[in-house]
């Protein structure tokens, strides 16, 4: 499948804004607690802006570190490169996931970022970690078994480019932070035409215990943002997203 770049100018990231439902302002550049050689030079660098699971710090690091997230039935084999992320944010789109199809790997549907624009979107939780890193959790994220080649230099705010993968095979550009670029993944199957699924109790857990770490707003309020995803509702009702918090996730056998 050849590279393709296409612009949808409805994918944008919520960088400020007066609303509750954004993400915090980033610190100060004089502040920041990035070493000197990252200020330095930050070709190498790019805001993975996470949706789903992987908002959920501890999942996430099992795409860099190797292991099998809580919850999950299958281990990940980790980056190239094990580095943490030199920082993390929250941050909302201005397009709504939406859960779709279904994922061996959480016995249930996944998330998808959709195309079009929504109000409120969806919140999420940006990484700061390497271009190689991103390629290497895309890779993953579609269960390849090498690395994965992406031209960064085609990841433009609101430009989506396809690589040649699987189910997430659009590379969706995003507003940049700080002068870093910003970038997230969906399917170039139109989310929002796809068949709603319900998420398993896991998956849904793990990205509700996620946006608790990361956002600075209520439980209930969290719960009701993520019930209003496609897929979501009639299975889960707010009160029992919220019991997710405090249910105790095991790997799966």
């Amino acid at each position: 499948m050849a590279y393709e770049g296409r612009i949808w100018p409805s994918h944008r990231l919520v960088t400020s804004a007066p609303s509750a439902m954004v993400c915090w302002p980033r610190p100060d550049p004089s502040t920041t607690t990035l070493p000197p050689m990252t200020r330095a030079g930050t070709d190498h660098l790019i805001w993975y802006a996470s949706y789903g699971s992987n908002v959920n710090r501890a999942r996430f690091l099992c795409y860099l570190q190797g292991g099998t997230p809580a919850g999950a039935s299958l281990p990940q084999r980790g980056a190239r490169d094990q580095s943490l992320p030199l920082d993390d944010a929250p941050c909302v789109f201005r397009s709504a996931i939406r859960f779709a199809g279904y994922s061996k790997l959480w016995d249930g549907a996944p998330a998808f970022l959709e195309h079009r624009q929504t109000s409120p979107g969806a919140l999420g939780r940006r990484y700061l970690i390497t271009k190689e890193q991103f390629a290497d959790v895309v890779a993953q994220e579609n269960s390849l078994d090498g690395p994965l080649s992406i031209p960064f230099d085609a990841v433009q705010p609101a430009a989506h480019t396809m690589i040649p993968t699987r189910v997430y095979d659009t590379i969706v550009g995003l507003d940049p932070v700080d002068g870093i670029p910003v970038a997230t993944f969906t399917s170039s199957n139109v989310p929002e035409d796809q068949t709603a699924a319900p998420p398993s109790a896991a998956y849904l857990g793990t990205i509700f215990r996620g946006l608790v770490e990361v956002h600075e707003l209520d439980h209930a309020t969290l719960a009701r943002h993520l019930h209003g995803a496609g897929g979501v509702a009639p299975t889960w009702s707010v009160p029992e997203i919220e019991q997710l918090l405090n249910t105790e996730t095991t790997t799966s056998t």
